[in-house]
C-alpha cells in the first residue's frame, strides 16, 4: 500500500472553518437526532429531504435503507458517507449507531456547505445502512448495486479510549443451520423418533472441540435458538446460528470448509438431516492509507489531537485484537473507504451499559462531531484535489491486487 513519506497538502485554514462552522452550527439539531434516532431512516431522511437534498427510499433490496444526493453542478467525484442506525435488542444503541448516524449528517451538512459557498462539482451522497448488527446490511445493498458510482465512502465508530484512526476488522460469515427429525414419544418409543435436539447438541459440541485447532486470529461463536418445547416429546426441529470470523475473506473460506463437515457429521450421527443457510457475509475492512492518513493529519493538525491521541495507521492493529466485525468491509472493497474510530469515553466495550450511556452522553456528541469534521474534510480533498483522489486511487488498486480482486 502507499507509503506517506511526503503527506499531501490539507485544506486551507479558511475551509478547515468553513467545514467546523457549519458542523457546529447544527450541532443542536444533530444532538436531537442523535437521542431520537430509535425511529431511525425516516427520521434522517426526512431531515435531509427538509435541506433540499434528494431522497430515495427502500434501495438495494432493504426496505429501511435509504439514498440521499445533493449537488448544485454537474460533473465532479462522488464521495458517500454512511449512516448506520440500527440498535441491539434489550440494550438499545449499545454500539453507538446513534453516533455513527450524527456523525454522518454532520459531514453531509459540511460538504454541502463547502459545496454551496464555493459553487463546486460533485456529489455527496448519504447511505442509510440498516442491519448491521444481524444480517449485514452493507453486504445486501453492495449485492444489489450500492456505491458502485462512488469515488470514496467513508464512515466512522465510537470505541472506548481508542488511539488509533481507524478501525480494520475481521471477516464474519453467519451460519443458519436447521436440522430436522422425527417426532415421537420420549418415554413410550423413543426408538421411533429422530431427535433434532441431540443433532444440534452434537454439532454446537463438534464445533466447541474444533475451537482449539484453529489459528489464535479466527473464532467461532454459536448459539440455540430451538431445540423443542417439551421434554416428553422428541424433537423433530432445531436450529441455531453461528459466526464464524477470521482476518481475511481468504481466510474465512477455508475455516468454512472445515465447519460444514461437524454439521453434515451431526445429522448422520442423529438420522437427521441439515439445512445449511451461509448469509451475511462481513469482508474484512480495507483500509485505504491516504484517506486514513489525512483524516489523521485534519484531528493532529485542525482538531485538536495530538499525535499521541492519533497513532500511525502502522499501529491500528486494536480492533484485530478485540475481535470484531463490520459490514463496512463490503463498502471497501467496491471503492476507496475508511471506517474511522473516535473515542467516546467508555469504560466498557460495546455491546454493553455502559457503553450506550457513553454513547448517550454529551462527550459522545462532541467527539461524533469532531470525527465528522475531519470526515467532511477528508472527502473534500477528493471531490477537490486530484493528486490526492489520484493516490487515494492507487493505493486502492494495490490492496484490491493483494486481495486477488484486479481492477
Amino acid at each position: 500500500m502507499t507509503q506517506l513519506t511526503d503527506p499531501l497538502p490539507l485544506q486551507p485554514a479558511d475551509v478547515v472553518s468553513e467545514t467546523a462552522r457549519a458542523i457546529d452550527d447544527a450541532s443542536e439539531e444533530l444532538r436531537k437526532l442523535s437521542l431520537e434516532v430509535i425511529k431511525a431512516s425516516k427520521l434522517l431522511y426526512d431531515w435531509l429531504e427538509q435541506r433540499g437534498w434528494t431522497v430515495t427510499r427502500n434501495v438495494y433490496g432493504i426496505e429501511t435503507a435509504f439514498e440521499a444526493r445533493f449537488s448544485i453542478r454537474d460533473g465532479g467525484r462522488t464521495v458517500c458517507f454512511n449512516a448506520e442506525y440500527d440498535a441491539l435488542p434489550g440494550v438499545g444503541h449499545a454500539c453507538g449507531h446513534n453516533l455513527i448516524a450524527t456523525s454522518t449528517l454532520a459531514s453531509a451538512v459540511a460538504v454541502e456547505t463547502v459545496i454551496r459557498s464555493r459553487n463546486l462539482p460533485g456529489t455527496v451522497v448519504v447511505m442509510g445502512t440498516p442491519a448491521e448488527e444481524s444480517y449485514g446490511g452493507k453486504w445486501i445493498m453492495a449485492k444489489n448495486g450500492a456505491w458502485r458510482d462512488c469515488d470514496a465512502c467513508v464512515m466512522t465508530h465510537g470505541m472506548p479510549d481508542f488511539s488509533t484512526p481507524v478501525c480494520m476488522t475481521k471477516a464474519s460469515w453467519k451460519l443458519r443451520a436447521k436440522f430436522h427429525g422425527k417426532s415421537a414419544h420420549a418415554a413410550g418409543a423413543p426408538w421411533t423418533g429422530r431427535n433434532a435436539c441431540d443433532a444440534i447438541v452434537q454439532a454446537y459440541t463438534g464445533i466447541a472441540l474444533l475451537r482449539q485447532h484453529i489459528e489464535k486470529s479466527e473464532s467461532i461463536q454459536g448459539c440455540i435458538l430451538e431445540a423443542g418445547k417439551v421434554p416428553n416429546l422428541i424433537p423433530d426441529y432445531a436450529e441455531g446460528m453461528f459466526s464464524v470470523r477470521a482476518p481475511t475473506v481468504k481466510q474465512i473460506e477455508v475455516l468454512r470448509a472445515r465447519v460444514e463437515p461437524i454439521f453434515h457429521g451431526a445429522a448422520a450421527a442423529t438420522g437427521c438431516t441439515v439445512e445449511l443457510d451461509w448469509f451475511a457475509l462481513y469482508e474484512d475492512v480495507v483500509t485505504n492509507e491516504t484517506l486514513a492518513e489525512q483524516y489523521r493529519q485534519y484531528m493532529i493538525q485542525h482538531l485538536g489531537l495530538t499525535p499521541e491521541e492519533m497513532l500511525p495507521i502502522a499501529e491500528a492493529k486494536i480492533a484485530h485484537d478485540l475481535g470484531g466485525s463490520s459490514d463496512f468491509g463490503s463498502c471497501s472493497y467496491i471503492c476507496p473507504g475508511i471506517q474511522s474510530v473516535f473515542n467516546i469515553h467508555a469504560t466498557d466495550l460495546p455491546h454493553s451499559t455502559g457503553f450506550r450511556e457513553a454513547a448517550e452522553s454529551e462527550i459522545g456528541h462532541v467527539e461524533a462531531l469532531r470525527a465528522g469534521k475531519a470526515n467532511a474534510l477528508i472527502c473534500i480533498d477528493v471531490l477537490v484535489n486530484d493528486d490526492f483522489a489520484l493516490r487515494m486511487k492507487e493505493d486502492f488498486n494495490k490492496a484490491m491486487q493483494a486481495a486477488g480482486r484486479f481492477q
